[in-house]
């Protein structure tokens, strides 16, 4: 039976091969997700170990809660540097600062920029054995007026060695005189897309927001001592608020702030994936039942010779099993090409992706022979069951009538029940209460599979109507072939909805993205327009944001009143209640009522004394049992800790978080905490607010990752 089914794939290679072909794309789609993920996983595993490859121990602050990822730890005071430096077992320590969001402007006027990997500025250490920084032409910079940059910048854009440049840095634009260029690791570069402007450690401190600070200082542990000895020594010495930390740690930690990129990348490739290899299981299907339709009297032949029902039908599933071992063979070698595709795709949308290995993990192998083999004899089976129990004379007389075993009612009731559980879980993902997105979605995902597979269940019991109606005008403009064509369709209601049905989730798929994307554009505008009321709306598009010195310039600029939006994670306790994470907009409160429309449920925000009130959700006060006049303890990452009242009880709306605190009640917050966007209400000194756009645009001059937008230009 295991050569006849061999010997039948091969008699038919063009339907075998077509077979495969639909398995093969899903497989393919599978393999290129791994190794797309893998590939990054590689690079920036590499890039991380490379960072810290001579750093055996680092001082930083502590980060109560989150990670730096999403928050910023407290400085180093730099006194502690001598302290350490002078500590049994340490052969040398250095500060440290790496700071995103440090963009040059070249000689042409065009604006350094990256689809996603830091803009960053940094000091250059001056132990060359410590440091991962290479000279690679001209020199170090020295003095608050020069810098250097990175090999790749310099070779991409218009910039020239003695010319004076200007550079955004989070304490504003500034001039510098261009010394040099450098190289992260060597010889190798491991900058992996960054970019990077460095400067003498005295200068990199002023310029970054670190005056007598470091963000961390890095540790050489001297020959022969025990790293874990030398960490407690050091680690006594330092006052509350700051740990020593070894270079696997950071190593590892940095990895993992990528992971936070990679997985949902990966996971939203994955989901394409299987979303073709669901719709393949119904061609699959298809295709087997009307091959094996079409070899009724081969299976009655070989019944009748006396070969069982199960060896029947484990010729057929054989058959299945080799569809999908070739497929997953063929997949594999597609997929490969297909994850160059795919980084090559991210490029023209303009989020490249670092060039990297592309490693064949034997987890991707064996994901992709179990998807191509389990898809593949998951949608055989049905017909390899019904192929089994054909009997001799029914095969031979060969006018079987397909489904003419079952009853009439287990169709309907058997689809109805489907159809139950797929809405019941729809629905569920659609309105239920979830921890996470992920959850959510793939609850939504089974629900509309299990729907799917309903709708193919059902379809022959309406196929029939259907194409009698809508095959008419077919018949009268193809008389002949048209009218064929109609009977033929109407004939086999089953297998007229079986082919009908792969169609119809690609079809539905694509009507969900169009109705989904066209909703959150409707919603999203309509929130915009009801929020905000501000004339202009200031944001970037590098995801580093804007430094605080915008909103300072703007104002110097009197073009009215001028509000910034900073985000942080916060962790808030009620009433000594459990504490709780949330989210914290930091503004000026009292200009924050010009630029937002706010839906007030109770309360007022005052008049003065800004730092000790804070706005509140309203669905968090209800969730937390917060009333006006109730104190809140919200505790930042880096330890600090604000008490305030609840002033306001506000609305859901576009543009603030659950907490909105005003910026004096954290002021250190706005020298590491940038800001995600600024609003302006323009002056009544200018006749309307066209006539602002000009000198609001000469500030942002300085600023070429600004973007100047009016309502109806940031709705768009």
């Amino acid at each position: 039976m295991l050569r006849l089914a061999l010997k039948s794939l091969l008699a038919h290679k063009i339907r075998f091969a077509l077979t495969a072909g639909t398995v093969v794309m899903g497989v393919a789609f599978v393999v290129a997700s791994f190794v797309v993920a893998d590939s990054l996983r590689a690079t920036f595993n590499q890039l991380s170990e490379d960072i810290f490859e001579s750093v055996d121990l680092a001082v930083r602050g502590e980060l109560d809660f989150a990670d730096l990822t999403t928050a910023t730890a407290a400085p180093v005071p730099e006194h502690l540097l001598d302290e350490i430096a002078g500590v049994n077992g340490v052969a040398y320590a250095e500060g440290g600062m790496f700071v995103n969001g440090v963009i040059p402007t070249d000689g042409s006027g065009t604006t350094v920029s990256t689809s996603g990997p830091p803009l960053a500025g940094g000091n250059w250490t001056d132990n060359e054995e410590f440091s991962q920084w290479y000279l690679i032409d001209g020199q170090r910079p020295v003095g608050i007026s020069e810098f250097a940059i990175d090999v790749d910048t310099y070779a991409e854009y218009d910039f020239v060695f003695g010319e004076t440049y200007s550079v955004v840095t989070p304490t504003g634009p500034r001039e510098f005189i261009l010394t040099g260029t450098m190289q992260f690791g060597f010889p190798e570069n491991a900058a992996v897309g960054a970019r990077f402007s460095l400067f003498d450690t005295p200068t990199a401190q002023e310029v970054l927001g670190f005056p007598g600070e470091f963000q961390q200082i890095g540790i050489d542990v001297a020959d022969g001592a025990e790293a874990t000895q030398v960490g407690q020594r050091i680690q006594a010495l330092l006052p509350d608020g700051y740990e020593v930390v070894s270079g696997e740690v950071l190593t590892s930690e940095f990895s993992d702030a990528f992971e936070t990129f990679i997985g949902p990348l990966q996971t939203i490739l994955l989901v394409f994936a299987f979303i073709v290899l669901f719709v393949s299981m119904f061609i699959i299907y298809n295709t087997f039942s009307i091959v094996l339709g079409q070899r009724l009297r081969e299976f009655a032949l070989m019944r009748a010779v006396g070969a069982t029902t199960k060896q029947v039908r484990r010729s057929v599933l054989a058959e299945s099993v080799g569809i999908g071992l070739v497929a997953s063979a063929v997949g594999l070698g597609l997929g490969m090409l297909g994850a160059l595709g795919i980084k090559e795709l991210f490029g023209v949308f303009g989020a490249n992706l670092p060039d990297g290995p592309l490693p064949l993990q034997p987890r991707t192998i064996i994901w992709a022979l179990a998807v191509g083999v389990v898809f593949t004899v998951l949608a055989a089976s049905i017909p390899a069951i019904k192929a089994s129990r054909v009997t001799p004379v029914e095969g031979l007389l060969g006018d079987l009538a397909e489904g003419a075993r079952g009853r009439r009612w287990t169709r309907p009731l058997f689809g109805g029940l489907l159809a139950g559980v797929g809405l019941f879980f729809t629905a569920q993902g659609l309105f239920g209460s979830f921890d996470s997105a992920t959850a959510q979605l793939s609850l939504l995902g089974f629900g509309a599979a299990v729907v799917f597979i309903a709708v193919s269940v059902l379809s022959p019991l309406i196929a029939r109507v259907v194409v009698s109606w809508l095959a008419v005008p077919v018949s009268r403009l193809m008389r002949i072939s048209g009218r064929l064509a109609r009977q033929n369709a109407i004939r086999n209601p089953r297998r007229t909805a079986a082919t009908a049905v792969s169609l119809t989730i690609g079809l539905a798929y694509m009507a969900m993205v169009f109705v989904v994307g066209q909703s959150l554009k409707i919603s999203f505008g309509k929130l915009l327009e009801d929020t905000i009321t501000a004339d202009y709306f200031i944001t970037e598009d590098n995801f580093v944001g804007l430094p605080p010195t915008v909103v300072a310039d703007l104002e110097a600029a009197n073009v009215g009143a001028v509000v910034g939006f900073s985000y942080t994670p916060a962790r808030v306790t009620a009433d000594g209640a459990e504490p709780f994470d949330a989210g914290v907009d930091t503004v000026d409160l009292a200009e924050f009522e010009q630029v937002v429309r706010l839906d007030i449920a109770a309360g007022a925000i005052p008049t003065s004394n800004f730092d000790q009130v804070t706005l509140v959700s309203s669905e968090v006060a209800e969730e937390r049992g917060l009333s006006l006049g109730d104190t809140v303890e919200i505790a930042f990452p880096d330890g600090h800790l604000v008490s305030v009242a609840v002033a306001v009880i506000k609305d859901e709306d576009s543009v603030s978080s659950d907490f909105v605190l005003d910026h004096s009640a954290y002021p250190d917050l706005e020298t590491t905490v940038y800001h995600q966007g600024v609003a302006v209400v323009v002056s009544d000194d200018f006749a309307d607010a066209e006539a602002a756009r000009a000198p609001i645009q000469a500030v942002l001059d300085a600023y070429p990752q600004a973007t100047l937008d009016n309502r109806q230009e940031l709705r768009e």
